[in-house]
């Protein structure tokens, strides 16, 4: 209600800062601001995350952000055990802690997860750095994202993205380029076993991600 009805009209002759063009035309649209003053300034992404080490023997998917219903990690449980139907030796990270997390062990224990997902919380720099260098992806099924930097610091690392098709994805991803854009359900599922099981896909969209992150 603040966002969208109280601000518009106080805000009115502010400028606004956002990191997409996405995000920029959805600040236009919903909260009427003027496009002239609304200027866009991308993320940049520190210098540690590059690639390096070895990638996990299994196929491994990491997820990263804080555990709140806006990241739909649920929804990315239940699309990693459809995966797992056709990626047998599949492993999967999600990092980060929350106020959600008992909800999502639980859904995780439902689904038979245990013995191949990880809940580790919050990681340190150089941990996280080693996840993402591990990862074969990384998976987002956020609802709303006003860029993603997880996307960005992954990309850096030379790791390619699978994310929701979403306002704020659609500049941290290039299709097809960086990683693979899809509708939450069966096409998402579809892109993240795709991803996972061809292996020249996979590494030219992880050369794609490194450079659409520098």
């Amino acid at each position: 209600v603040l966002e969208l009805k109280v601000a518009p009209p106080l805000y009115r002759t502010t400028r606004f800062v956002t990191p997409s063009n996405s995000t920029r035309q959805d600040v236009v649209s919903m909260l009427r601001a003027d496009p002239e003053r609304v200027t866009v300034a991308p993320n940049g992404v520190h210098p540690r995350f590059s690639p390096g080490g070895q990638r996990s023997a299994e196929p491994l998917v990491v997820a990263v952000g804080r555990l709140v219903p806006v990241k739909r990690f649920g929804m990315l449980i239940d699309a990693l055990a459809r995966v797992r139907e056709h990626v047998p030796g599949l492993k999967a990270v999600i990092v980060g802690d929350g106020f959600t997390r008992p909800k999502l062990e639980a859904k995780a224990a439902a689904a038979g997860a245990g013995g191949w997902l990880e809940m580790p919380g919050h990681l340190s720099d150089d941990e996280l750095l080693d996840v993402y260098r591990r990862a074969w992806v990384l998976a987002s099924t956020s609802r709303r994202e006003g860029w993603n930097m997880t996307i960005t610091e992954a990309g850096a690392c030379g790791t390619p993205a699978v994310a929701t098709n979403i306002v704020g994805h659609r500049d941290t991803v290039a299709h097809d380029e960086s990683g693979l854009l899809a509708a939450p359900g069966d096409e998402f599922v579809g892109a993240l076993t795709r991803v996972l099981t061809d292996e020249a896909l996979r590494r030219r969209l992880g050369r794609g991600a490194a450079e659409r992150a520098r």
